[in-house]
């Protein structure tokens, strides 16, 4: 697996609905007036996704939802140009998903796959942008069957990021077995790439058991840097504070905005440390650099 799909796999959902589309461009229509659409429905979209739904008093932003009609209303034209593109549907399941329309998300997800311009790699990304709208809705064990269905062809590029998600929704399923066995063939596979290795950890960590977490993580470390933020998640949940707070300094050298961002998101996940002086240090917002 090439490093940019790595990274749209272990991201989520809505980063792999954006990627899903790139991917689905080599097989449109070479017209000019649908690839215009295409592309100003994709900037449209992308833009929508780049904006928070609501301001901070909660109110809807108007702009964002114009860009998103906007978008569906390009789409429209290209299916009364050229009807039953594979990327018509995908970006239709990213307008949905956009609107927090997850099941009709989901829906134009796996209609994209059944088109016959759609590519075997757009059609596995496809596949968990759907199961992963599923879960989204509240659909969780639909979301394992679109992963059962299209495990064969799935595991030809992305075994392990299934059995990761998988591991995921099993879990809170209450499936710990299962969710540890999926686990168990990455976590035992050499070759398994780093980023599986750091959410395989993570994965562990909320599963209990924090041996096999703490092992893969370090053996993320030497490619993600960030694997040291979650290893000081788990040294603090083990009561070893010194330690947490020196691999956050670690990171934070190599990470400083990163790590102050997820500092302050998760806030309540180092509440044990929020009076120490250096983590304060780490976490304090920097002023901004004075205009020109």
């Amino acid at each position: 697996m090439n490093e940019s799909m790595s990274r749209v796999l272990l991201y989520g959902g809505a980063f792999v609905a954006v990627a899903g589309i790139a991917i689905a461009w080599s097989n449109t229509s070479t017209d000019a007036d649908v690839m215009t659409l295409l592309s100003s429905a994709d900037s449209q979209l992308r833009m929508a996704h780049a904006i928070p739904p609501v301001d901070l008093q909660g109110k809807r932003l108007d702009k964002r939802d114009e860009m998103i009609v906007h978008a569906i209303e390009q789409l429209g034209k290209v299916e009364r140009i050229e009807p039953g593109l594979a990327c018509t549907a995908e970006f239709r399941g990213f307008a949905h998903m956009l609107q927090g329309e997850f099941s009709e998300a989901a829906a134009c997800y796996q209609d994209a796959s059944m088109r016959n311009d759609c590519g075997d790699e757009q059609r596995d990304i496809l596949a968990f942008n759907q199961a992963r709208m599923l879960i989204q809705a509240g659909d969780a064990e639909r979301a394992l069957e679109v992963f059962a269905t299209n495990k064969l062809t799935l595991d030809a590029r992305y075994g392990h990021q299934r059995r990761l998600e998988e591991a995921t929704i099993l879990r809170e399923l209450g499936r710990t077995e299962e969710a540890f066995a999926r686990l168990k063939v990455v976590s035992s596979d050499a070759d398994a790439s780093s980023m599986a290795r750091l959410q395989a950890g993570r994965e562990y960590v909320e599963l209990g058991d924090f041996p096999a977490a703490e092992e893969a993580l370090r053996g993320a470390q030497n490619e993600i840097p960030i694997a040291d933020y979650y290893l000081a998640q788990l040294k603090l949940r083990q009561g070893q504070a010194d330690i947490c707070i020196e691999l956050l300094e670690r990171v934070s050298k190599s990470r400083p905005t990163e790590v102050r961002r997820m500092l302050r998101e998760e806030a309540e996940a180092w509440s044990a440390v929020s009076q120490d002086a250096r983590f304060q240090e780490l976490s304090k917002v920097l002023p901004a650099s004075p205009g020109r």
